[in-house]
């Protein structure tokens, strides 16, 4: 098999069995000229390629099918998941990848096939197109693992919700980007897929439809999972959002009650601190008749009176 490196333009080849595949990444103008040139490449679609587009169905040229690729990148400093596209063409005995990102599947891939030759044999011999159902196979594998990462935020959220220690509406957040991320890849992937397995026999001439349509069942299982994740997530926000709100209802509700008890000593207090004539007031003379702090009993005693009446009433009407 023969390997090929350019580094300063990033293209990497592989060549084996008279199949080539040529991946190319972040290429500038005289990379994307070459390719037109050596494989007859329309211009519209190599500048696909490197736009943001979402492709659902293969596109069929003359010596090539078109497809666009979308798959996940995951920055583990701000847990997100990002989404990066590859141009596919697929040629009788070629395969050309164009992407503008860093796409781990496919440098998997192709690293794989240096360092295993009986693996790159296997890829191969069966043609150009069973080395796009491995590329879609290693990408398929890819989303399962992120969506097993998804599982897993989703246990660990669950015990923080119902442990109700307080709102965990960030954690949430952040799960239900990655949900909706995975989504968007996985619900046009599927009609791509489909459209890729009707064709893919009548363009390589070779029996590969039960390849992709096994990548098909694939993908539907990770559906599957994907909708289910975002019923369960969904169920985990409201649940946050009910028990965040119970527990900024009981704080209201005791800051209430204090501020409500503590009316009856406000209203007396106010009143006995008006410039008037009040029985006790300092204009009359405080009341002595049990000592020297009379006043101050009287007006303390009857304010813990009429907050004990309101806490006996509040009570009988339920609203404690």
């Amino acid at each position: 098999m023969a390997i090929t490196k350019i580094h300063n333009s990033r293209v990497v080849t592989q060549t084996h069995h008279g199949v080539t595949w040529v991946d190319v990444q972040a290429p500038d103008s005289d990379d994307l000229a070459k390719l037109e040139r050596d494989y007859h490449l329309h211009p519209v679609h190599l500048k696909e390629s490197m736009q943001r587009v979402q492709h659902t169905q293969v596109e069929r040229e003359r010596r090539y099918l078109f497809l666009v690729l979308r798959f996940p990148i995951f920055e583990a400093r701000s847990d997100k998941i990002h989404i990066g596209q590859v141009g596919v063409f697929l040629g009788k005995d070629y395969l050309v990848t164009v992407h503008a990102d860093t796409s781990l599947f496919i440098e998997q891939l192709f690293a794989g096939h240096e360092h295993d030759p009986q693996q790159a044999e296997k890829c191969f011999r069966h043609g150009s197109g069973y080395v796009l159902h491995s590329l879609i196979s290693q990408l398929l594998s890819d989303i399962s693992d992120m969506m097993d990462t998804v599982e897993d935020d989703l246990d660990k959220i669950e015990g923080l919700v119902f442990e109700n220690n307080g709102s965990d509406a960030e954690r949430i957040g952040r799960v239900r980007q990655k949900i909706v991320r995975l989504r968007r890849l996985i619900g046009p992937k599927r009609l791509l897929l489909q459209d890729l397995a009707e064709q893919i026999d009548s363009f390589t001439g070779q029996s590969m439809a039960r390849y992709y349509s096994n990548d098909l069942k694939v993908l539907n299982r990770l559906w599957d999972v994907i909708e289910e994740a975002k019923e369960t997530v969904e169920i985990y926000k409201d649940a946050d959002f009910t028990t965040s709100t119970e527990q900024t209802n009981k704080t209201l509700a005791v800051l209430t009650l204090v501020f409500t008890f503590t009316i009856p000593v406000t209203v007396l207090g106010a009143l006995y601190g008006m410039n008037v004539n009040l029985p006790g007031g300092l204009e009359t003379g405080s009341w002595s008749f049990l000592g020297t702090y009379t006043t101050l009993g009287v007006v303390v005693t009857l304010s813990l009176l009429i907050a004990l009446w309101m806490y006996v009433y509040f009570k009988k009407k339920r609203w404690l």
